[in-house]
């Protein structure tokens, strides 16, 4: 899943003579998974895990897994280089990887779901757990920004716990509208995300076009959850926009 999540992919690889299992690797601004050929299907999920999970707390464009001395665990280090054959284009992928985190922490805690059921989820964990609103926005409250997605603010209780207000653009294909509010939702939730800042009236727009998650925040947090709820997440580091010329279209509606 965290492939997925984080456009990464894992692939068969020499990785020498000395001892590694498993390497990870930013080839050409992809993440690549090496795997030494060979390893058992758990072994190979473990290698992936472990990786990812470093990187995810503390990304380094290269890091190399060993197995533990004593036969019991594997350690990840940060290293300085790869073998010398290491490609410079991201290879085709070798290892199937696709259900590897089937049982894992973020697996689709009720299997794969449509589209249509993720979305209402995700609305209800908006609104019933989040104490939160997400609307439709209403076609009256055009001009909006070219490409736009979403619109969100936060509020915020007596306790400083924030409350999203989301409004989705409803004529969006539904898994693009499931993606865009597990990111926002994300991103309401505290998790760090570029240049997150509201306008003036305390709004932020978001773009429909994404890139692929490459690293911890919003839009790792976001596929994780659309994941966790049924769905495989599309790229998930949405664009923010400029807000529109004048008075915010939706002012009102964040008052």
């Amino acid at each position: 899943m965290l492939l997925d999540a984080m456009n990464a992919r894992a692939v068969e690889f020499d990785l020498g003579e000395q001892g590694r299992q498993a390497a990870l690797a930013v080839v050409s601004g992809r993440l690549c998974i090496l795997v030494r050929p060979g390893l058992s299907d758990p072994q190979v999920t473990v290698a992936i895990r472990s990786l990812l999970a470093h990187y995810i707390h503390r990304p380094y464009p290269l890091l190399a897994l060993w197995p533990e001395s004593n036969g019991q665990g594997v350690r990840v280090e940060e290293v300085d280089d790869l073998p010398a054959s290491m490609p410079t284009e991201p290879p085709e992928v070798t290892a199937d990887a696709l259900d590897l985190y089937g049982d894992g922490n973020w697996a689709p805690k009720d299997g794969w779901r449509c589209d249509e059921e993720v979305l209402a989820e995700l609305k209800e964990v908006a609104v019933l757990h989040l104490a939160g609103v997400v609307e439709d926005i209403p076609e009256d409250m055009y001009p909006l920004p070219e490409g736009l997605g979403a619109v969100v603010a936060a509020g915020y209780d007596d306790e400083g716990m924030a409350h999203p207000l989301v409004f989705l653009r409803g004529e969006l294909p539904t898994g693009l509208q499931a993606d865009l509010l597990g990111f926002c939702l994300a991103s309401v939730a505290g998790a760090e995300y570029g240049k997150w800042e509201p306008d003036e009236n305390g709004l932020v727009f978001v773009g429909t076009e994404a890139g692929p998650v490459r690293g911890p925040g919003a839009a790792l947090l976001g596929a994780l959850t659309v994941q966790r709820l049924g769905r495989r997440p599309g790229d998930c580091a949405f664009t923010l926009l400029d807000p529109p010329e004048g008075p915010a279209p939706v002012s009102e509606m964040a008052a």
